[in-house]
């Protein structure tokens, strides 16, 4: 008896070890999807300017959802500091390349694998390893010495040969301290960059920044002639503004010379046609997180599962007219609409009608209680609608000052509004500024006793559109500068505190247009999908491009993968909501007319 449940005993115990090995062997060699790629140099390891910087940066990487992160300057670092950090933001993986002097490090959400250590010939060392059938280096060149960058691509050149397989997947990331071709340009028109290098080769006679007085692209070139290609270089627009990774806001108050790229990430031939998405991080948060901005890239590693589309239908025009924003939906009345000055009614039957003349409205939205809440832009005020007909003035001014242009708006699950506050076109009248006498294009927030209060004041450009995920957590801003060449056209999120502040630290970036038209209204579906109108069909310069046509619905997943586009013919597409009986209509208005798309989930609701 006692041999038999010995046995049986020895017998479970094996079989749960098989599986748990099993299970664990699976997690580690599942190949992801897709990899998303941080490389940051986050300056003296945070021995300087200490805090808030260090917490704000752990906070920063966890809403950015890394994959892997490729670390410069991790100054004072052990191991156990470095795994910690990774810990933070959800890493499992980490490996520091030393710990004495400038160390790299590298941090993954998947297990690091082939790890080889290099110090000899590299100013700060070299660090290899593998993930997810790639083969990271962690770079970290000579940051005086044109020559001896050069001489470090040599180097490497010869490890990546040294690699056990034929063409390997190779991603080159960290801080390359040198000069690409692709930014000559830039540099030839900066008239202060040559003589600030001259002054530092005066200062140490062991500096090499100059090959005889003149910027030398001999590192990166190198780098280029091996076979690797400079991310941000290749998705480069001549329609854009040149973007440095160096110096940041962070040390204005010292002389670091102009604003130069230093910081990349190449991948091999491989890998090319694998890039999916490459961005320079730089905004209000990163400024403010080092001396250097990150830079990102996400790469596919298999195709997705087929999914099944979010529309059930495509659009279909339902006027021509009298539908330039808004859109707001109400279960009795049926579709209003700002156009033409006015707020206008469709109902369900089709017919139209002018709901409240002169109300001068951009954004509308229906509050639990069936109260219109609209932004009135040409009055520059937030009021409320009665369902009587009566109007209450929400918000007028801030501090005493009125607002720009209130734009666009959202209600949260407590019944907070919060609205964006932008000025396009003519700026003379604007009151709205910081102590500072800077002009302040906001987004407030009015509580239920009546308070307003700024929660975004410089965080984004020029906000537009607005939403609020149903648990509160997320807040989305459209940040639409097209009246300015460069201005941004990014949709970003924010963590949104219980109190209904943001936390800034968590600024991420979820999509960027570029120099077309940007994201401008956008509303949320049951599933935390995110609905966006943006783009330009024909192109408007020298403000904003349209090639290739791109004017429509953008949607994104609630982890901000962009999950499909459905065009709409005609500029420009400014706004949409959800209505209909079922909720399952997506109501876009674009250039005054209005269309309808069935969607297979319905929009959000309180």
């Amino acid at each position: 008896m006692c041999r038999t449940k010995s046995h049986m005993l020895r017998s479970i115990l094996l079989t749960v070890v098989i599986c748990l090995t099993s299970s664990a062997r699976s997690n580690d060699d599942l190949q992801a999807e897709k990899l998303r790629i941080i490389t940051h140099n986050v300056w003296y390891g945070f021995t300087k300017k200490t805090e808030p910087r260090y917490t704000d940066w752990k906070r920063w990487m966890k809403a950015q959802a890394p994959d892997v992160v490729s670390l410069q300057e991790l100054n004072t670092y052990t191991e156990e500091r470095l795994q910690a950090d990774a810990e933070s933001f959800g890493h499992p993986y980490s490996v520091l390349l030393k710990e004495d002097g400038f160390p790299t490090g590298i941090t993954s959400r998947y297990p690091i694998t082939d790890v080889k250590r290099i110090r000899q010939g590299f100013h700060h060392g070299l660090l290899r390893c593998r993930i997810q059938g790639i083969w990271f280096y962690v770079i970290h060149f000579h940051p005086s010495n044109f020559q001896w960058r050069i001489d470090e691509a040599a180097l490497l050149k010869q490890d990546v040969e040294s690699l056990p397989e034929e063409n390997p997947k190779v991603v080159l990331a960290g801080d390359f301290n040198g000069f690409s071709p692709a930014d000559k340009s830039q540099y030839d028109s900066d008239q202060l960059l040559v003589p600030f290098f001259k002054g530092l080769d005066r200062k140490n006679s062991r500096a090499r920044n100059l090959n005889e007085g003149r910027i030398d692209y001999g590192g990166i070139q190198a780098i280029v002639k091996q076979g690797y290609t400079d991310l941000i270089a290749s998705r480069g627009s001549p329609h854009l503004p040149f973007v440095g990774t160096f110096p940041g806001a962070l040390v204005s108050e010292q002389d670091h010379g102009t604003d130069r790229r230093l910081d990349y990430i190449f991948v091999s031939p491989s890998l090319r046609e694998k890039v999916e998405s490459v961005a320079i991080l730089r905004d209000y948060c990163t400024e403010m997180l080092s001396d250097h901005i990150p830079v990102t890239a996400t790469i596919r590693l298999r195709e997705p599962a087929a999914r099944k589309s979010v529309f059930a239908s495509k659009p279909k025009l339902l006027q021509e007219t009298g539908a330039g924003e808004g859109p707001a939906w109400d279960s009795k009345l049926g579709l209003l609409t700002s156009g033409e000055g006015n707020i206008n009614l469709l109902t369900a039957g089709g017919e139209r009608s002018v709901w409240f003349r002169d109300a001068e409205s951009n954004g509308l939205r229906f509050d639990k209680h069936g109260d219109l809440v609209i932004c009135q832009s040409g009055q520059r005020r937030v009021v409320r609608r009665s369902q009587d007909g009566s109007l209450q003035v929400l918000a007028d001014n801030y501090r005493n000052r009125k607002f720009n242009t209130p734009n666009d708006l959202a209600i949260d699950a407590k019944g907070r509004i919060y609205f964006t506050d932008p000025r396009y076109g003519d700026r003379s009248s604007i009151e709205m500024r910081d102590d500072s006498g800077r002009e302040v294009e906001g987004v407030y927030r009015v509580d239920p006793d009546g308070s307003v209060a700024r929660i975004i004041t410089h965080e984004v450009d020029r906000p537009n559109g607005i939403a609020i995920t149903t648990d509160n957590r997320f807040l989305f801003v459209a940040d639409n500068n097209n009246n300015n060449v460069g201005g941004a056209r990014k949709l970003w999120r924010f963590n949104l505190n219980p109190d209904g502040s943001i936390d800034a630290a968590t600024q991420t970036l979820i999509y960027d247009w570029g120099s077309t038209r940007g994201p401008d209204g956008l509303k949320l579906d049951t599933k935390g999908r995110l609905y966006v109108a943006a783009g330009r069909n024909r192109a408007k310069l020298p403000y904003e491009t349209s090639d290739p046509p791109n004017a429509g619905i953008y949607v994104f997943s609630p982890a901000g993968e962009l999950l499909e586009f459905v065009p709409i013919p005609r500029d420009e597409t400014t706004n949409c909501a959800f209505g209909s009986p079922d909720g399952k209509t997506l109501f876009v208005t674009a250039g005054g007319t209005l269309w309808s798309i069935r969607t297979t989930t319905p929009g959000q609701v309180f």
